[in-house]
């Protein structure tokens, strides 16, 4: 038996099973294991108890679906030569999940942000947020742009981490540093600057603005440099310094440079207690990479 688990969190929905090549690949990488789990979610067994002719036997053929449902799927991954293990459990999902990672002792989690539409979809502000935030495990989320897109095999290859010059977004490194050897992948360390840009809209005055933004790109190189000197030994790392809305900025890196995967901290600068949904990881999601999302107190 694995050493290691990555846990793969599933609703049920074709569009949410496109998660489990990423979790493949991370499980090939490190060496770990593969646990898929199904939560059947206490919503859905409330509306069968409120219609009429469903009775206790209803509840059983429900389980035995989708226990036959995750076998299959767990089935499906076997030939690949990795150690499979499966749950169906009842109750309310993210708890559930967060048990699960907890009696595993779970190196990783794999969710989809959104799988079939009604009740259970796994939307923003519900599930997803909760993994996130309460997840003490490197959470991959793998979002829109990627389930749709045509299906390939995924390949880690270039690995971006947006820093902003804290510690807390550097808790970020040290996991994006262990894929990038595992995956033999290099990495691209990039900062987004946009205080030029907001002082020339709002009119900040007697502000030399140029000279305000070559002092803070050279600052941001020099500390991008330090980083890349911290992690440089014989690995491909490069820099990147950005100019603009951070998150647009960052969106647009992952289009051009072809970035695989996104490593980056779930809360920065602006505190431990911001939620991820409405930050630049938010966005990020939006884009054509997966983001693994580094909770800084379960990295520190």
């Amino acid at each position: 038996m694995s050493e290691h688990t990555v846990v793969v969190a599933l609703d049920g929905s074709e569009l949410a099973e496109k998660v489990i090549p990423y979790a493949i690949a991370i499980a090939h990488a490190t060496g770990a294991g593969l646990h898929l789990v199904k939560v059947w979610e206490e919503g859905e067994r409330a509306i069968m108890e409120n219609l009429a002719g469903i009775d206790g036997s209803a509840f059983k053929q429900g389980e035995e679906y989708w226990e036959r449902y995750i076998a299959g799927l767990a089935d499906t991954v076997d030939s690949e030569g990795i150690d499979i293990g499966s749950d169906v459990v009842i109750g309310e999902a993210a708890q559930e999940i967060l048990n699960l990672i907890d009696r595993l002792e779970a190196s990783y989690l794999v969710i989809a942000t959104h799988g079939r539409s009604g009740l259970s979809r796994w939307h923003y502000g519900s599930v997803a947020n909760r993994l996130v935030r309460d997840a003490p495990v490197p959470t991959l989320v793998v979002g829109p742009a990627v389930l749709e897109a045509d299906h390939r095999e995924p390949i880690v290859r270039r690995i971006l981490v947006p820093l902003d010059g804290s510690p807390l977004a550097e808790t970020a490194l040290r996991p994006a540093l262990e894929l990038a050897d595992k995956f033999g992948a290099e990495l691209v360390l990039a900062q987004a600057l946009q205080w030029a840009t907001q002082a020339f809209i709002f009119g900040v005055p007697e502000v030399n603005i140029a000279q305000v933004d070559e002092d803070l790109t050279n600052a941001a190189k020099s500390y991008l440099a330090s980083a890349k000197d911290r992690l440089n030994a014989g690995r491909k790392v490069e820099t990147a310094v950005l100019h603009g809305p951070p998150a647009d900025a960052l969106l647009s890196l992952v289009s051009k440079q072809e970035i695989d995967l996104v490593v980056m901290t779930s809360h920065a600068r602006a505190g431990i207690a911001r939620a991820v949904l409405g930050s630049i990881a938010d966005r990020l999601l939006q884009g054509a990479a997966p983001v693994l999302l580094i909770r800084p107190q379960a990295d520190a």
